[in-house]
C-alpha cells in the first residue's frame, strides 16, 4: 500500500504566494509560472499519482506528465520506451495489456516507501489535478495515441485545461477527431528556432516548447514574437537559479522543471524585486 502524501500547508502556501505575486506584479496571471516535469519528482516517483499530488499541494501552475497506450488501447502515464526503468517489469508498454502494467510496481525503484504505486491512467491523473492547474500531455507515441487522448480529454471536459506536446503528425490526427484540442509543437524541436517558432506559428499551436540544447541569447525577442502570435511559451528545461532568472527576466511563461520548490523560489523572489523598484 503507498502512504498517503500528507498535506504540507507550509509548501501549498508557498505556491499560494507566488501566484498572488504574479498577479500583484502584473496585474495578470501571464507572467513567468513553474511547470513541475513528470510532476514533483523530488518528492515522489515520476509520472505516478504521488508526484502529481505533490505537484499541486507544492504549488506548480502547469504540471507536465507522459501519456502512453497500451496493447488494449488505455492510456496510460509512462514516458520511456520500455517499463524497465520506472516499474519492476520489463518490455513496451504497447506490449501488455493494461491489466499486465497495472500488476506492476512503479514506486520502489525510487524509495521503498512507494512500493505498490500503479501506473496511473490518464483519467486518474487529472482526477488529482484542479482544473485550475494547466497540464501538459506529453505524447509517447503516434497518431493513434494523439486521437485517444485528444478523444479522453474531450470526454472528461477538460479541453480548456490540457494540450496535447506532440508531433506535427499527431496534431493533425488530434484535431481531426478534436478540432478544439490544444497543441503544442514537438517536432524539429532543436537545430533551428527561428525555423521552430515560424511553424509553431503556421500550424497555429496554442504552445511552443523552446529548448536549452539552442540556448537564450535572443530569448526575449523570441518570446516577444511569439506572444504576438498568441503562442504560450514553455521551456525545456531549468535546474539552476541563474537559468530561471535568465528565463523570468525573458518574459517565459513556464519554466519546466526537476525543481519545482526551487523554481517557485526563484519566481517569488523575481517578482518581489520587482515590484519594489516599482
Amino acid at each position: 500500500m503507498v502512504p498517503k502524501l500528507n498535506t504540507n500547508r507550509q509548501r501549498s502556501l508557498k505556491g499560494i504566494a507566488a501566484a498572488i505575486l504574479v498577479f500583484a506584479y502584473t496585474g495578470t496571471s501571464t507572467a513567468t509560472q513553474a511547470c513541475a516535469h513528470r510532476g514533483d519528482v523530488e518528492s515522489a516517483p515520476e509520472n505516478t499519482i504521488p508526484a502529481l499530488v505533490a505537484a499541486v499541494e507544492e504549488g506548480a501552475h502547469q504540471i507536465e506528465f507522459d501519456v502512453a497506450l497500451t496493447s488494449d488501447g488505455r492510456l496510460i502515464l509512462m514516458h520511456d520506451l520500455t517499463l524497465n526503468r520506472t516499474t519492476n517489469g520489463t518490455g513496451k508498454p504497447g506490449d501488455l495489456t493494461f491489466a499486465e502494467i497495472r500488476a506492476l510496481d512503479a514506486g520502489s525503484w525510487y524509495d521503498a516507501r512507494f512500493a505498490g504505486a500503479q501506473v496511473p491512467t490518464l483519467e486518474e491523473a487529472l482526477s488529482v489535478i484542479p482544473e485550475s492547474i494547466l497540464c501538459n500531455v506529453h505524447l509517447k507515441g503516434g497518431p493513434e495515441l494523439a486521437k485517444a487522448a485528444a478523444r479522453e480529454i474531450d470526454r472528461l471536459g477538460r479541453l480548456d485545461q490540457c494540450f496535447l506536446a506532440c508531433t506535427i503528425e499527431q496534431i493533425e490526427a488530434a484535431r481531426a477527431v478534436v478540432p478544439g484540442i490544444r497543441t503544442c509543437n514537438m517536432t524539429r524541436q532543436t537545430g533551428n528556432r527561428a525555423a521552430y517558432i515560424a511553424k509553431t506559428i503556421e500550424l497555429n499551436c496554442e504552445f511552443i516548447q523552446l529548448h536549452q540544447r539552442d540556448g537564450h541569447e535572443a530569448l526575449a525577442e523570441e518570446v516577444k514574437q511569439l506572444h504576438a502570435a498568441n503562442v504560450t511559451v514553455n521551456w525545456f528545461g531549468a535546474n539552476d537559479s541563474a537559468l530561471m532568472r535568465v528565463l523570468i527576466e525573458a518574459g517565459v511563461d513556464y519554466i519546466l522543471t526537476d525543481k519545482l520548490t526551487l523554481c517557485l523560489d526563484e519566481i517569488r523572489k523575481t517578482l518581489k524585486t520587482n515590484t519594489a523598484s516599482d
